[in-house]
């Protein structure tokens, strides 16, 4: 009953942090993510809790979706874009800062060890489809591992420590939010790796993969869910084109 008078609220019996009820923000989170999930799930986890059903995977991001704005909610991470100066402009600026270090890892520093599969998908795929894909599937994956996991995760940490969220020291915010990407990329990417883990993947895959969801998970923190969206998918509209051209 509390995660649905989080999504749906009661005026006048408001508490202090339920800054979430009647929430367009929520509302429209769960809208895109159920319409993503029905199109596909991109998420290996995902797709296994789910057997393959669209009905499943638009009934479990709800779910998700409900419950990490539910704990968001308890330890003041906010859905809206917010805090000190533009939030919004963040997310872009963030966007572009992320695909111009992409574009160096893969397109320079990395680019003589980059695996063939991967090569090839960007050579096989036109712009219009990797756009759709890696569009698609970041939102969801901000709905899976920002908003569900690491809000859980938070929620949880205060939970054991017994103290207000606000009272907590960085350190375990920090650790939730790696330890969450760690989780993302070693289930859908680690683990689907035709190549054996070497330090060299590894180190790859921290730079590459890791690094990128450490800073979505800290803007989540800091400037509202809204704004890591706006980072994590608006990245892409720079990235595929420059990585269309230089791999």
């Amino acid at each position: 009953m509390d995660i649905l008078r989080v999504a749906q609220g009661r005026p006048g019996q408001r508490r202090n942090g339920d800054h979430m009820r009647f929430s367009p923000a929520l509302v429209a989170i769960l809208l895109i993510g159920m319409t993503i999930a029905a199109i596909a799930p991109f998420d290996v986890a995902f797709d296994a809790a789910t057997f393959g059903s669209p009905v499943g995977r638009i009934g479990l991001i709800a779910a998700l979706a409900l419950i990490g704005a539910f704990c968001a909610d308890r330890v003041g991470l906010r859905l809206e874009a917010q805090g000190a100066g533009r939030p919004v402009l963040i997310g872009i600026a963030a966007a572009v800062a992320v695909a111009v270090y992409v574009v160096a890892i893969d397109g320079s520093l990395f680019r003589a060890t980059l695996p063939a599969s991967y090569v090839q998908f960007f050579e096989a795929t036109g712009l219009r489809d990797r756009l759709a894909y890696f569009m698609l599937r970041a939102f969801n994956e901000n709905v899976i591992y920002r908003l569900f996991v690491f809000s859980t995760l938070f929620y949880l940490i205060a939970r054991v420590k017994g103290v207000p969220a606000k009272e907590l020291s960085q350190a375990p915010v920090w650790s939730a939010i790696v330890a969450t990407q760690i989780l993302n990329i070693g289930m859908n990417v680690a683990a689907l790796s035709p190549d054996p883990l070497t330090f060299a993947t590894a180190l790859y895959d921290a730079v590459r993969y890791v690094a990128p969801g450490v800073l979505w998970g800290w803007l989540y923190w800091r400037f509202g869910f809204l704004t890591a969206e706006i980072a994590s998918v608006g990245c892409h509209i720079f990235l595929q084109p420059a990585l269309g051209v230089l791999l």
